[in-house]
């Protein structure tokens, strides 16, 4: 999207809590930019249409077979909510418009794009999002990495705090029998249900369950590692600890050997204390600050995409407190 000035944003479930995070967050660093906020209820978008300026609502049923006409000239579209027929992202790679879908979290998902992008061959991006947080484990298992000359082991750990709206709906599904989640254990891929405790920053030990989601597989190509696993885990914030309001924290473990040739163990904690909505919405602005830099098209991985660096930096500008502990 090097070339290509943003002047039209579509975002389908633009009304949602990330939806909506997304849309205030590219209002806010692209003032210029038309939105236009999709879903099957334009109506309860009205408030938020007239906060944003310059925005109209559309509507869309990612169940039907239609794409509003507002989309055929968005230079970017984004999918906040599943699109089981893909309906979006094939109009988007057959419009060679630029795509991300924050809801693609599985190479089951990912496998229909790859082979729509290889019949139609896009020059725009297409990236599937379904990282955590859109992809700011990242960043932090990058500056960790840098430390070690061998990888052995790479522990992500996501703390929802039920005082986050958001935190509340995750940790409902800890509450259910999920599906036994893709990891790498000693270099073998395998699925598992197996808890782990996790030790938080204030020292409470607490349990994790894994969970399924593209952070593993990317994590597992940055580093090398034999083994890595993502688990989410339902407890008390690092901001509702410091100040009574809750955080989403985004726990890094590396052990392996340093660049000294020592055994160690090593820590980041990326936590956002205006909480979960926020964040996934900085992930994605962060990832659409990159398209724009970039000259690659197709199906693109957030690893193959970011700056790390940049993308750190941005985090910390942004006010989401990177730890090192």
């Amino acid at each position: 999207m090097k070339n290509i000035k943003l002047e039209k944003v579509f975002i389908a479930g633009g009304y949602g809590m990330i939806g909506s995070a997304i849309a205030g967050q590219i209002r806010e660093h692209f003032p210029a930019v038309e939105l236009v906020i999709a879903g099957r209820n334009p109506a309860k978008g009205a408030k938020l249409i007239e906060q944003l300026g310059f925005a109209h609502p559309a509507f869309i049923d990612l169940t039907g077979a239609e794409v509003p006409e507002q989309a055929a000239n968005a230079q970017l579209i984004i999918a906040a909510v599943p699109d089981p027929k893909n309906l979006l992202v094939e109009f988007a790679i057959k419009n060679n418009i630029a795509f991300i879908n924050i809801t693609q979290a599985t190479g089951d998902a990912i496998l229909p794009l790859l082979n729509l992008t290889q019949r139609y061959q896009p020059t725009q991006p297409v990236v599937p999002l379904g990282y955590y947080e859109a992809g700011l484990f990242l960043p932090s298992v990058s500056l960790l990495a840098a430390d070690f000359s061998v990888v052995d082991h790479v522990q992500l750990s996501a703390l929802h705090d039920l005082a986050d709206p958001l935190g509340e709906l995750s940790s409902s599904e800890l509450g259910n029998e999920l599906a036994p989640a893709l990891i790498r254990n000693s270099g073998n891929w395998t699925h598992s249900s197996t808890p782990r405790d996790i030790t938080l920053q204030n020292g409470e030990v607490i349990q994790g369950v894994p969970f399924s989601i593209l952070d593993v597989t990317a994590v597992a190509a940055m580093t090398h590692a034999s083994s890595v696993r993502l688990d989410i885990a339902a407890g008390t914030s690092i901001g509702m600890h410091q100040c009574g309001k809750p955080s989403i924290d985004l726990y890094v473990d590396v052990i392996g050997t340093d660049n000294a040739g020592a055994h160690a163990k090593k820590r980041v904690i990326a936590s956002d204390p205006l909480g979960q909505a926020h964040m996934t919405a900085f992930g994605v602005l962060t990832v659409i600050r990159a398209m724009l830099k970039s000259d690659k098209g197709g199906l693109l991985a957030a690893e193959a995409l970011l700056d790390m660096v940049e993308a750190l930096q941005q985090m910390k500008d942004a006010g989401i407190d990177v730890i090192r502990d």
